[in-house]
């Protein structure tokens, strides 16, 4: 599987982890220690 990239708040992001419960750790590339723990529906799938 490659990298998703989501849109959360305006910025772009890479989703490391999807939870069974729907939560997901998505990661900043330009800020790799950043690290977000954010619900799936708070997220748009880039195209």
């Amino acid at each position: 599987m490659g990298k998703i990239l989501v849109i959360f708040e305006g910025k772009e992001y890479t989703i490391l982890h999807q939870y069974a419960s729907g939560y997901c750790e998505i990661v900043d590339e330009g800020s790799p220690l950043n690290i977000k723990l954010v619900h799936f529906s708070e997220l748009v799938i880039k195209p």
